[in-house]
């Protein structure tokens, strides 16, 4: 019977403790920004956000959904179907890819030239997985970027 008893007071800890919702990652930035592609209709942008899990335990990446921006202009649009293992208390980078029309960024062409930089910035919503449960968070950040360096990696 003490048993029993030790058991009905242990396992709602271990339960409250094992559901605790995740914090949500931080962003660290944006690493390795490319236009791998200039067109007339069409350009392609790259790169790798960095994240921080600040949770002590691991998770799953399932989904990612964002709008991109560039200048406050929205540009593109990236979608993320891959799963990626988000280790506990490290840092992890998610690949993103997206398309923009670029003529929606000549509006604020004159800017970039004048300023040299460019702000980027994504709104949207991400899907975490934590022992089989899966939740969206939203995600909202932005950054400011050397138009040189991203120049520089142009492919065509």
């Amino acid at each position: 019977m003490k048993k029993y008893v030790g058991i009905i007071f242990i396992l709602p800890i271990f339960f409250f403790i094992s559901c605790q919702k995740p914090v949500n990652p931080e962003f660290r930035g944006i690493e390795n920004v490319t236009i791998s592609k200039v067109g007339i209709n069409e350009s392609l942008v790259s790169g790798n956000a960095k994240f921080y899990n600040p949770n002590s335990f691991n998770l799953q990446l399932k989904h990612v959904d964002v709008n991109v921006f560039l200048n406050d202009k929205l540009s593109g649009h990236c979608v993320l179907d891959s799963t990626i293992y988000i280790h506990q208390l490290d840092s992890f980078y998610v690949p993103v890819s997206f398309s923009i029309d670029p003529r929606s960024i000549f509006s604020n062409a004159l800017q970039m030239l004048v300023t040299r930089q460019v702000k980027i910035s994504c709104e949207g919503s991400v899907k975490l997985k934590k022992s089989g449960f899966g939740f969206n968070i939203p995600v909202k950040f932005e950054q400011y970027e050397q138009l040189d360096s991203l120049l520089k990696g142009i492919n065509n």
